[in-house]
């Protein structure tokens, strides 16, 4: 079946989401968190909630698969650790070992330690859905730059860290797939073979988004050229589009009190869509991050309704 998701935020989710969905015809649900609003940590407590556990049945009961979506290293490896452990976390290009962002994917413990974690998430979370999306930090330029790492580019570091997430992962569940974000310091050729349980998944926050990706335009050909590179090396038909066609926080720098209205544009959705179907990718999703219930009183829910009908018909 073909898969149309939106990504929300966890503390924007509640049953009102379920008619809207069942109407735009979207059949995923990915729930995420801001580092501002308590990240990974806040996060699972609050999926270990009664009530939050009754809520993700009822969309599941309804055909709504619903599955996390999170920025994971700072849970899966915390940063507490780095005055205990600072040779596990990365060097800066000062040649200092700082417990920032992300960690060194060079050094076996560290990534046994994430292998354990990964574990333990899967335990505590007990999804039922067998894709999970556990990313590396959300930061930009935070790669290890030590004498075994900085030969590494971001995608290659990225595959350190997923196939350790993954190992994870499958310790409790056999069936585990595990999403490779192509998205800033990754969104780059691995040279390292991705495991036959990843799946990309290609997040082109730095296009041009009013403008369609198969255009002239120097952001879009980029990103557009690196997705059909990545899918040699990845399956077109596991591979997942994250896109930003309905994601109010992008379009307000990430600030709630400035979210207005989204210039979105259904022809140009439309465009975009059928660029990845011509490449194979029947799995699209898209941000809908700031779009909660007061924006929707203020807004509405045309631009909803365009994309799900897009993601429908195309």
């Amino acid at each position: 079946m073909r898969e149309r998701g939106l990504i929300i935020l966890n503390k924007e989710f509640d049953e009102k989401w379920l008619p809207l969905m069942q109407e735009g015809g979207f059949n995923k649900l990915g729930l995420h968190s801001l580092y501002q609003y308590g990240g990974m940590e806040w996060h699972i407590n609050w999926l270990l909630k009664e009530q939050t556990r009754a809520l993700i049945d009822k969309f599941e009961e309804a055909g709504i698969a619903v599955e996390q979506e999170l920025h994971s290293v700072d849970w899966l490896l915390p940063r507490s650790l780095y005055s205990s452990y600072p040779q596990w976390f990365r060097m800066n290009e000062k040649g200092e070992r700082v417990g920032d962002w992300n960690f060194c994917v060079s050094n076996e413990e560290a990534l046994e330690y994430i292998e354990i974690s990964a574990y333990k998430y899967a335990m505590l979370v007990r999804q039922t859905s067998h894709n999970y999306f556990l990313w590396s930090d959300d930061k930009r330029n935070m790669l290890c730059r030590c004498e075994k790492c900085r030969h590494l580019n971001g995608a290659d570091q990225n595959m350190r860290i997923m196939k350790s997430i993954l190992r994870g992962l499958k310790r409790y569940d056999a069936k585990a797939k595990l999403s490779f974000l192509a998205y800033d310091d990754s969104m780059m050729l691995p040279t390292e073979k991705p495991d036959k349980d990843m799946f990309l998944e290609f997040a082109p926050i730095g296009r041009n988004h009013l403008k369609p990706l198969n255009c002239d335009d120097e952001k879009n050909q980029a990103n557009r050229e690196m997705l059909l590179k990545l899918l040699k090396i990845f399956p077109a038909e596991s591979a997942r589009v994250l896109e930003y066609f309905l994601d109010v926080s992008l379009f307000s720098n990430w600030e709630r009190e400035k979210a207005g209205a989204l210039p979105y544009d259904d022809a140009r959705v439309r465009k975009d869509l059928e660029f990845y179907r011509s490449a194979g990718i029947e799995r699209t999703a898209t941000f809908a991050v700031f779009m909660d219930e007061e924006w929707r009183k203020q807004f509405g829910t045309d631009d909803l309704m365009q994309c799900g009908r897009a993601m429908r018909e195309i």
